[in-house]
């Protein structure tokens, strides 16, 4: 008889860290601040009413994303196992990817120049059927990614050579 396996939906997730919730509102609001500037472009077409009607579109979805960005945070987590890694994030459309660690092929521990400053590490593992990363677990002290870099290599067999 096999085991029980403890379903996905009933795992206690780990929390990102809350500076992580900062990193992503900054990377949000210099994308909208682009947009914003690049709006300025519709000054050329002579008519102002377009300007402002595309500044308020691009102000209104702006908040509207920075609010999201927030209570985002909330949802994502993620659960090490004995044989699988578990993240959780999404709250319009919640999303939980497991990998077991038998298929992961690279780990490693980055760093955007963003999360550089908050001192937070992402640890973004590719598994043997696709080439891009397929988990990235971000918002990570550097301490805690080191971590769950060592776990994974050592469930994943390469760790006991």
């Amino acid at each position: 008889m096999i085991g029980a396996i403890e379903p996905v939906v009933d795992l206690k997730y780990e929390t990102i860290n809350a500076k992580y919730r900062t990193v992503q509102m900054i990377l949000t609001g210099c994308l909208y601040m682009i947009l914003v500037l690049l709006a300025f472009f519709l000054l050329l077409l002579d008519d102002i009413l377009w300007f402002i009607l595309g500044e308020a579109i691009i102000v209104v979805t702006m908040i509207t994303n920075l609010i999201m960005v927030r209570k985002a945070w909330m949802f994502k987590g993620f659960a090490l196992r004995e044989n699988d890694i578990s993240y959780r994030s999404g709250i319009v459309f919640p999303t939980v990817t497991t990998m077991p660690y038998n298929r992961l092929q690279q780990v490693s521990v980055k760093q955007n120049p963003v999360a550089r400053f908050f001192n937070l590490y992402s640890v973004e593992v590719v598994n043997g059927a696709q080439a891009i990363y397929s988990l990235s677990i971000p918002g990570l002290t550097k301490e805690r990614a080191d971590q769950i870099k060592s776990i994974m290599i050592e469930r994943m067999g390469y760790g006991s050579e």
